[in-house]
């Protein structure tokens, strides 16, 4: 008797397991689409990481230093970089939701884009610099909407 108990709970633990495993692998149809969630966790690193040295290269003593040109190439090639993933988060979404999200920070991420290219072309120019903090507190806000992960979790 004990010995088809105990294989009942290791075959039921089993199917639990397979399941758990298909849910967050990604699996279509499944409530929770992992490998979605797991590219959209990746964006959220590169884009706070991107938000991160755009707010130190827009800092007033490093505007006018003399790497400034290196680093506004820097930070354009992966601002690029990220378009590419956010494009292709907005277009593997299986829910309108994440395919919103996804759309909305790639679109305040090309409008930071422009905003770089202005500063670019005449680096010293405060008032370009004050833009581009503005759009890149949009930024932040949309990358933490791409990132918000509850409504996968039920």
């Amino acid at each position: 008797m004990w010995l088809w108990i105990l294989v009942g709970v290791v075959v039921i633990a089993g199917a639990v397991v397979v399941l758990l495993v298909l849910r967050y692998m990604g699996v279509r149809g499944s409530v929770v689409t992992g490998g979605w969630i797991a590219g959209a966790v990746d964006a959220y690193t590169k884009g706070m990481a991107l938000h991160e040295a755009i707010s130190a290269a827009t800092k007033a003593d490093t505007l006018d230093a003399p790497d400034a040109g290196t680093r506004w190439a820097d930070i354009q090639r992966r601002a690029d970089g990220l378009a590419l993933e956010l494009q292709m988060l907005q277009q593997t979404a299986v829910d309108p939701e994440d395919r919103e999200s996804a759309a909305g920070a790639l679109e305040s991420l090309q409008t930071l884009r422009a905003a770089l290219d202005d500063l670019s072309n005449s680096p010293g120019d405060a008032e370009r610099a004050a833009a581009i903090r503005d759009r890149d507190a949009v930024f932040e806000k949309s990358l933490r909407t791409l990132r918000a992960p509850e409504p996968h979790l039920w």
